[in-house]
Formats: structure tokens, C-alpha cells, sequence
């Protein structure tokens, strides 16, 4: 096989619960798109999901260099401190193969693209932004053929052999096939670090690609991104099966990008800024999901969009028409979506939960008017309470996106988020409230607050190559109250059997439910107590008082758990 879609493996960090951080990156279908987009244009092209299959690095290095690659594509996820091992696995890949072209795609790597060039002499090549036509281009090139995309391209009607989807890959091996290196335009010379340099000479710039030229400089010529999203054929599902065994959601794809200009988000300058919102329309996201469910037995669909919803009423419209379309085939499925509190409705929504929708998640952020302002969420307070409550109304308890600490927090916008989320009835389980009270925004390049945070003396590191930024409160009082909530919360978690992500709470069934309730309770209390302590300045200057108080809280939180365990007994 000439070409190669990896999604690696993603090792967990003990030290970070963030899931819904990382949600919308683990569930974009990039891949499955590019596999379709591949084998639509007649190029043979396996997938190799390390993830689904829970294969450590080890076995995914030992699976891949059994294999003839010539390119290798891979779908780099942020892993925080653990980002690294994917590139030590890929330097260990490129020993074992060393004219392969190793190409990265996703959201980190396109906004650490330069420095990800700088340091790791082995990848050859990084895609910015949307990565479907960049990656057929740069396989056409690699493969001899002729003809770069402008971003449209004319497919073929699939036959039963385009359909045919690999062999699920075995734990090891695989077949080795001739490297026919007079096709290959990398002319492999040793690089530092073990690795190969990795200068990529083409003669045709490709839009979309960045990688560095013969003198080392980073070349880039950016990509429009796609505007017809019908466009697209469906996402190849090869192992659908396995998802299903499984018990994981199919993740269906009906839009791109949002219509908000969140400062936290590095949704739009993903897609570029002038290109917001767009939209699949309503009958070729039926049409796939209809074929899901008469081919596959799917009747489960989560949508991977970041907001579900398209801008003012023809959003809203658009959603009515598929839920309509649902409901006229009379297909018996259930799905969820992720939107903004401000389109929430009663038509669209009642529509919506006829035709099967049971599950969103909300991206309230804040109950508080202050941080709203500064996130240029342009929704207020009332608007989330409200759009919780229709939710309710129809059945629906949302999940919910929201972060308690910001770089501008106050101990009164502390009080205001803690109040409301008490006001409305959210912190309901232990897994969800942890997650909750300690939720610190994250900054990531490519959102506005990296940009203009940068610079500011509040910033104390920046990792992984430079595109997490970390930041001290600008409140002291807060930023001491938020690390003694951080190490009572990560205690909580840690003793719970499965974290909270973006579909569902976290399943409490092995555990006795009054535990729960009690844990719940005492991590609420514990909040409001040191909450109030720290509002009356107690003893703030004194870290050892700031140390024992975290110790102090996060062992009340695990005694919980040893009573529960002597009763037991």
C-alpha cells in the first residue's frame, strides 16, 4: 500500500481530565474524508486506526514497518505532555523506511506548523487547515500523477472495488510491497537527530502544504477552504463494525466552522476568518445517515460539529428541514449535537426532538456577564438559563461547556459561575461537578486570547512547541483559589471509574449511588467553604496555609471513599 492514514495512539495523562477540550479534534473525520477523497480519485490508500484498535506505540511502530509506505499521513491530536511520543514514534518509523514522505494533519499541527518543521528534521511536510484536497494533491504528486486541485475535483461514481475497504489490520505484519523510489521526490540525506532532513523539492507549489525547500526555508502557500460541503463524498467508515462492538457513537459531520468569534476558540482562524460557517445541506446529511442505517444498523449519531446550528434563520430552517426529512422516512435513530445557547428555540427544537435528537451539549461558558464580555460570547446569562431550561422542557438535560477560571477572573465572577451553575441545577454528579468547578480555560495557538496573551507578563511557559500557553491569574487570591480546587477536583476524579466527555456524563452504575451523592455533596460544600474563606482573605499570604488547605480538602474528598469501603467490610 502506497499510502498511509494513521490515527495514533492518544495516551492519556493522568495529570489532565480536559476530554472535552480535545473532543472536537478526536471526532473531525478528517481522515475518513481524505480516505474517500483518495479512493474517489482511483488512489489506493489503507487506514490505520492505532486508537480504535488500543495499540501502545510499540505495537503501532512494529505494525507499520512491516509495511511499504511511500506516504505516510498522520493525524497529529494534542496531547499535552505526551505529544511528544508521537513524535518519537514517528522519528523511530522514518529509521525503518527512510525515503517515506511522513506528513501531518489536524488542528495542533496546523498552527504549530513552523516550529514542528524547526524541530523534528523527519516530517517532511505539515497540512494547514482542511486537509482533503491538500493531501490528494500531495499524493498525486508523490505518486507520479498529474493535476493539482483548486480545491473542487471531479469524482467518479465509486465501484465495488473503490468501496472495498482494507483488511482490518492484524496486531503485527503485514505485506511488504516494492518501493518504487524513482516516484518518490524525497531524496533521502541524514539529518540530526537520527532523523532525515526534510526539504521537500516540488515543482509545483501545493496549496495548502507547508514544508521547507532545499535552503531550509519554511514554504507555504495557503489553501481557500471548501465551499460547497455536498462536495465531499461521505467519510469511509472501514471500521464501523468495530466502532459499534465497541459501543462508540457514529459520528456524522453537517457543518464547518461557527458564525461566533469566541476569544478561547481556534475554530475560524482554522478555516480562515472570512470562511465562518458552512453547512452540509439537510438532505445529504439524511441521505448518509439513512444509508448508515440501512447498511450498518446505525440508529445512534453524534454530531462532530462545533456549533450545529447555522447563522439566524436559515439555521434554524435548515435544521427543521432534517429533522423533517427524518421523520417523513419515519427512520427510528436517536442523535446529539454541540450548539451556542442562542439557538436554542422552541420550533426548531421541538422538530429536532421528534426526529430523534435526545442528547446536546450546551457551550454555555460562563455565568458570568464580566467573562461573557470578554470572551465575546455575545450571549448573556439569561440567555443560558434560558436555553437549559427549553432543553428541560423537552426532555433534554444538556451537557455542558463551561470554564469557571480565566486569566481575568475574579473572586466575584468565581462567585457568579458557582451560583449559577447552583441555580440551575447542574453539578447533579460528582464526574460532572469536578469538571465543572475546576475547568480553567486552555489557550492554544491560533485563538485570540494566544494572540494577545503572548506578551503578557501573566504568561509563565509555553509548550508543547510553543503552542500551549500557561498563565498565572492575574488575581493572586484567585489563582491560589483555583490550585487548591484543581488538586481537590483531579482527586475526585481520580477515584471515579470513567471520566465526563462530550456525549454523556460519566456512568456512575458501579459505584454505590450514595457514595456518589455524598462525594457530590462534599466537593459542592468544600467549594463554597473555601470560596467564602478565601472572599475573607484568610491567611492568603501564607503558602504553607495555601499547601495544607489543598492537602487538607483532597483528603476529605478520598475519605468519602474509605468509610464507604470499612461499611463495606
Amino acid at each position: 500500500m502506497s499510502i498511509v492514514l494513521l490515527e495514533p495512539p492518544r495516551q492519556k495523562n493522568p495529570e489532565r481530565f480536559e476530554d472535552v477540550v480535545n473532543a472536537p479534534l478526536s471526532a473531525c473525520l478528517f481522515t475518513g474524508y481524505i480516505a474517500s477523497v483518495l479512493r474517489e480519485n482511483r488512489i489506493a490508500v489503507e487506514t490505520v486506526n492505532a486508537h480504535l484498535y488500543d495499540w501502545p506505540i510499540e505495537q503501532t511502530i512494529t505494525h507499520l514497518s512491516r509495511k511499504s509506505f511511500q506516504l505516510l499521513c498522520v493525524h497529529t491530536v494534542y496531547l499535552w505532555e505526551r505529544t511528544q511520543d508521537i513524535f518519537d514514534m514517528l522519528s523511530a518509523l522514518k529509521t525503518t523506511n527512510l525515503t517515506a514522505h511522513i506528513n501531518l494533519y489536524g488542528y495542533y499541527p496546523t498552527f504549530a506548523y513552523k516550529k514542528i518543521l524547526e524541530d523534528f528534521p523527519f516530517i517532511n511536510s505539515v497540512t494547514v487547515g482542511e486537509p482533503e484536497f491538500t493531501i490528494l494533491d500531495l499524493a498525486k504528486h508523490i505518486l507520479g500523477k498529474k493535476g493539482i486541485t483548486s480545491g473542487n475535483f471531479t469524482s467518479h461514481k465509486l465501484t465495488k472495488e473503490d468501496e472495498k475497504p482494507p483488511p482490518s489490520p492484524p496486531c503485527e505484519g503485514g505485506d511488504r510491497g516494492e518501493v518504487n523510489q524513482n516516484t518518490f521526490l524525497h531524496p533521502a540525506s541524514q539529518g540530526g537527530d537520527g532523523g532525515v532532513e526534510n526539504f521537500f523539492p516540488v515543482e509545483t507549489n501545493i496549496p495548502g502544504l507547508a514544508f521547507k525547500d532545499r535552503n531550509g526555508k519554511i514554504v507555504f502557500n495557503p489553501r481557500p477552504p471548501i465551499q460547497n460541503m455536498d462536495q465531499l463524498p461521505y467519510p469511509d467508515r472501514q471500521d464501523i463494525d468495530l466502532y459499534k462492538k465497541k459501543g462508540i457513537v457514529t459520528y456524522v459531520q453537517g457543518s464547518r466552522g461557527c458564525y461566533g468569534h469566541c476569544t478561547f476558540c481556534y475554530l475560524n482562524p482554522f478555516y480562515k476568518q472570512e470562511n465562518q460557517w458552512r453547512g452540509r445541506s439537510a438532505k445529504n446529511i439524511f441521505d448518509e445517515m439513512l444509508d448508515l442505517n440501512t447498511e450498518h444498523s446505525i440508529e445512534s449519531f453524534y454530531f462532530s460539529d462545533a456549533n450545529f446550528f447555522g447563522p439566524g434563520k436559515p439555521g434554524k430552517e435548515r435544521a427543521v428541514t432534517l429533522a423533517e426529512l427524518i421523520l417523513a422516512h419515519d427512520l427510528d435513530i436517536h442523535f446529539g449535537f454541540e450548539c451556542r445557547a442562542n439557538d436554542i428555540e422552541e420550533y426548531s427544537l421541538s422538530r429536532l426532538v421528534m426526529a430523534g435528537l435526545t442528547n446536546v451539549f450546551l457551550g454555555l461558558e460562563s455565568g458570568d456577564t464580566a467573562s461573557l464580555k470578554r470572551f465575546k460570547k455575545h450571549t448573556t446569562v439569561d440567555e443560558n438559563k434560558q436555553a437549559i431550561q427549553l432543553l428541560r422542557d423537552y426532555g433534554i438535560e444538556p451537557t455542558f461547556g463551561f470554564i469557571m477560571f480565566e486569566p481575568n477572573s475574579t473572586l466575584e465572577s468565581v462567585r457568579n459561575n458557582f451560583e449559577f451553575l447552583q441555580e440551575m441545577g447542574i453539578m447533579t454528579t460528582s464526574a460532572v461537578t469536578a469538571h465543572l468547578l475546576h475547568h480553567r480555560q486552555t489557550i492554544f495557538a491560533g485563538t485570540p486570547d494566544y494572540q494577545s496573551m503572548t506578551r503578557d507578563a501573566t504568561c509563565t511557559d509555553t509548550s508543547f512547541k510553543n503552542y500551549e500557553l500557561f498563565y498565572k491569574i492575574k488575581d493572586l487570591k484567585v489563582e491560589a483559589f483555583s490550585e487548591i480546587i484543581s488538586n481537590v477536583c483531579r482527586a475526585t476524579l481520580s477515584l471515579l471509574p470513567k471520566t465526563f466527555t462530550c456525549e454523556t456524563n460519566a456512568s456512575d452504575s458501579c459505584i454505590e449511588s450514595n457514595l456518589l451523592s455524598t462525594l457530590n455533596n462534599t466537593l459542592i460544600t468544600l467549594f463554597a467553604k473555601t470560596l467564602t474563606d478565601f472572599e475573607a482573605n484568610k491567611n492568603l499570604e501564607n503558602p504553607d496555609f495555601l499547601r495544607d488547605t489543598s492537602q487538607k480538602l483532597a483528603h476529605e474528598v478520598e475519605t468519602v471513599f474509605g468509610k464507604q469501603s470499612v461499611v463495606s467490610d
